[in-house]
């Protein structure tokens, strides 16, 4: 058989392997109507709120945004999702682009005293790629534990090089679900992706949002495209939050249950989980 042949059909069943593991939408009315009657339950620092002082944060949320009771049912749907209840008494900082999230970012991985955890779908090889790398191996060097997660699609055009670098100075690195097969911990599926963009420093920052590692997010906005073309023209901007207070446990749970459930190697032991007191006003 031609090596085009067997090339082709390669191709073709790689590519059916990946339809097989696409999964369908959920169905979103059917989930509102399944969750709509659920009551809602709110968490403070010092843990879970009486039926009474729900019902009355959730009033005054109702009274602020003109008492609609789509507010009630969509409280009760991420509820339902998530499997948590909401957290009070958080402070929220919106940073509204590439350049102020990274930032941000850097200035709490220098201050990290004991571990830095970070989650992201894309984690190229460029410009702002490199200054994390160098942020993150300069931390691990004085003793702060990195913990990284990459997803294999995500950052397909990332050398692997650039990861080992990392691993060879003591940094845990992570690939989500790898494109080959051979290679996953767990049950193979192409479309299983980990598009969650995270970072948690000592257990009480936290950044989460829609901002990659990529120079292309460093500002401005783009049309979905090429990353390297649209690095030459114009840039990506999203948008991240930085989270401080009890909630940002909830996203330290969210690294640690996506590293156990990739089957990656054990974590260092650090204060992953210190006490948490409020500090803002934010559910």
């Amino acid at each position: 058989m031609p090596v085009r042949v067997l090339k082709l059909a390669a191709v073709t069943a790689f590519c059916l392997l990946g339809a097989a593991g696409c999964p369908s939408l959920p169905d979103t009315d059917v989930l509102i109507r399944r969750h709509a009657g659920q009551a809602v339950r709110f968490e403070s620092a010092s843990g879970p709120l009486s039926a009474q002082k729900s019902a009355a944060i959730l009033a005054e949320l109702k009274r602020k945004s003109g008492d609609i009771d789509i507010l009630e049912k969509q409280i009760a749907l991420e509820q339902a999702i998530v499997g948590s209840p909401l957290i009070l008494g958080n402070k929220v900082t919106l940073l509204q682009d590439g350049a102020a999230t990274y930032a941000a970012m850097f200035a709490a991985i220098r201050k990290a005293r004991d571990h830095i955890n970070l989650e992201s779908y894309i984690f190229e090889d460029d410009e702002i790629g490199r200054q994390f790398a160098d942020l993150l191996l300069e931390q691990q060097g004085r003793g702060v534990q990195v913990n990284v997660i990459y997803d294999s699609v995500g950052a397909l055009s990332t050398p692997k090089a650039f990861f080992e670098r990392l691993e060879e100075a003591g940094i845990a690195v992570l690939e989500f679900n790898p494109i080959n097969p051979l290679s996953a911990k767990t049950e193979w599926l192409l479309n299983n992706r980990d598009h969650r963009k995270l970072l948690v420093v000592d257990g009480r920052t936290a950044f989460i949002g829609g901002i990659n590692i990529s120079s292309v997010y460093s500002s401005g906005s783009v049309v979905r495209g090429s990353r390297k073309a649209a690095a030459k023209t114009v840039p990506w901007r999203d948008t991240d939050l930085q989270i401080e207070g009890p909630v940002v446990g909830e996203l330290q749970k969210l690294f640690i249950e996506t590293w156990e459930r990739q089957r990656g190697k054990p974590l260092t032991a650090k204060e992953y989980f210190p006490a948490l007191k409020v500090q803002g006003k934010e559910v």
